[in-house]
């Protein structure tokens, strides 16, 4: 039992200190050695978890889904109108924006990177406005939005996310901080209330 706790917190050190160097030197420059010297562990004890350092980035991609994923399945449990439940999930996103600025330097630099685009991790994590593209289904369906063409609102709302991130992350580095995300989630579905919405708030 205790090494299996301390594998777990090996491949942990190592899956934060791939974070923190493929954040700042960039996936191409970063390599096994520096990830192994930042998390502080054998060269070899990185290939006890990953294959190579592919496998590391996809496994961030798919951390990232996970999270996101299993949030999506409880507030859709929930009785509450679809942007409301929208709502939530935005708010749970932009806290780990803020949380976590280095993941999401990876995530938006990246995935485009023809080698490794087709990564199941990243396949996943493209495919998050599915999830937008349900609640507003669901609320079409119990007539508490109004029909539209939800390909296009999902990827709409989906850009609108990458661009607030991109703005975070951008106002980090020139300023050291940043208040963007602060209420964006409520700006946004402000928004939608208007647009989208059949009832009055």
């Amino acid at each position: 039992m205790m090494e299996k706790k301390e594998q777990v917190g090996k491949k942990e050190a190592v899956y934060k200190a791939a974070i923190e160097v493929i954040a700042r030197e960039g996936f191409h420059d970063a390599t096994i050695d520096k990830i192994a010297a930042a998390a502080g562990v054998a060269v070899g004890t990185i290939y006890n978890y990953f294959q190579n350092k592919d496998d590391i980035l996809n496994f961030i991609f798919q951390t990232e889904y996970e999270k996101r994923k299993n949030y999506y399945l409880e507030i859709q449990k929930k009785d509450r109108h679809p942007l409301v439940k929208l709502k939530l999930i935005l708010s749970m996103h932009f806290a780990e924006v803020k949380e976590n600025p280095d993941v999401y330097r990876i995530l938006l630099r990246e995935r485009c990177m023809p080698r490794i685009c087709h990564f199941e991790g990243i396949t996943r994590f493209e495919g998050l406005p599915r999830f937008i593209e349900e609640i507003l289904a669901d609320g079409i369906k119990k007539e508490k939005i109004r029909s539209c063409n939800l390909q296009i609102v999902s990827a709409a709302i989906f850009g609108a996310i990458e661009a607030l991130m991109s703005r975070h992350l951008v106002e980090l580095e020139e300023k050291g901080h940043s208040k963007v995300l602060d209420n964006a989630s409520e700006e946004i579905v402000n928004l939608l209330w208007c647009g989208l919405s059949r009832e009055k708030r």
